[in-house]
């Protein structure tokens, strides 16, 4: 089965701790990683997660005027 996309509407809706849950407890054939990912670096992932998202959805124009040059490297 195809993971749903971090970008997909109904994720983007998920509060943070789902996806910390879902990391700590596995879901369907993902396992728990519990026990490999210390607390600390789960929610390290889940901030990750969340700045990919957002990124996705970033008006340019709210950018400072400074950063806009850097866009096209």
């Amino acid at each position: 089965r195809t993971p749903t996309s971090f970008h997909d509407p109904d994720l983007r809706a998920e509060p943070a701790g789902y996806y910390f849950v879902t990391i700590t407890d596995g879901t369907r054939v993902m396992p728990s990683y519990a026990s490999r990912i210390p607390v600390e670096d789960r929610w390290a992932i889940v901030a990750y997660i969340r700045a990919l998202q957002l990124s996705q959805g970033a008006d340019v124009n709210t950018l400072p005027a400074e950063d806009l040059p850097k866009l096209g490297q």
